[in-house]
């Protein structure tokens, strides 16, 4: 009996030393699992700060594009009315065509008519 005591005595040796590595690998594992939640928390918060930042510049350019919209339309809506006014005040065409051939015709009237004046070539 005296060996089984000594080989039981042994085998809870084993399982002593057993129980300290399991616990020792259990409190190795909780640490790397902390350290791999910092990990995550670290990431998640490095993320989040550049969808902020991200969602700040896309918030400017959308203000930017309203405002360049906004100027667009003003600068249009001022064209059609310069472009209105302008054709009130300007005389339609066939008026103009008719005031440059009465010109014409007059200067063509009114001009002495010298014969010295004409070259005849042959």
């Amino acid at each position: 009996m005296v060996e089984s005591d000594i080989l039981v005595e042994r085998l809870e040796k084993k399982l002593v030393e057993k129980d300290k590595e399991i616990a020792e690998l259990k409190r190795m594992l909780s640490e790397k699992e902390s350290e791999i939640e910092q990990i995550k928390n670290r990431l998640v918060e490095k993320v989040r700060s550049e969808f902020e930042n991200e969602l700040k510049k896309i918030e400017e350019l959308e203000s930017k594009v309203v405002e360049l919209n906004k100027t667009v339309e003003s600068l249009t809506s001022e064209v059609l009315y310069l472009k209105t006014e302008l054709k009130r005040s300007e005389p339609p065409k066939k008026e103009i065509k008719r005031e440059i051939m009465e010109r014409t015709e007059e200067q063509v009237v009114n001009e002495p008519k010298e014969e010295d004046d004409l070259i005849v070539c042959d």
